[in-house]
């Protein structure tokens, strides 16, 4: 089994990616979050409370909030 390698490791171009897909993650979470929290539950296809759970879930959680949990 390859050994993980460490942050300093890392090429410059690693290092980018892995703090833009983290941004990302977090953008994603945060607009997922605010966006319940602002609705009325019946405007949601399932609780609030299922819902902030689920766009715990890395990337998938808040793009499926976004695409299947909103009433439109």
């Amino acid at each position: 089994m390859a050994k993980k390698k460490q942050w300093n490791e890392l090429s410059t171009g690693k290092r980018v990616g892995v703090v833009a897909l983290t941004a990302t993650q977090i953008g994603l979470a945060v607009a997922a979050y605010a966006d319940i929290a602002k609705r009325d539950e019946s405007e949601l296809s399932a609780t609030k409370r299922a819902w902030r759970l689920i766009a715990m879930i890395d990337f998938v959680g808040p793009l499926t909030y976004f695409v299947a949990g909103r009433r439109l």
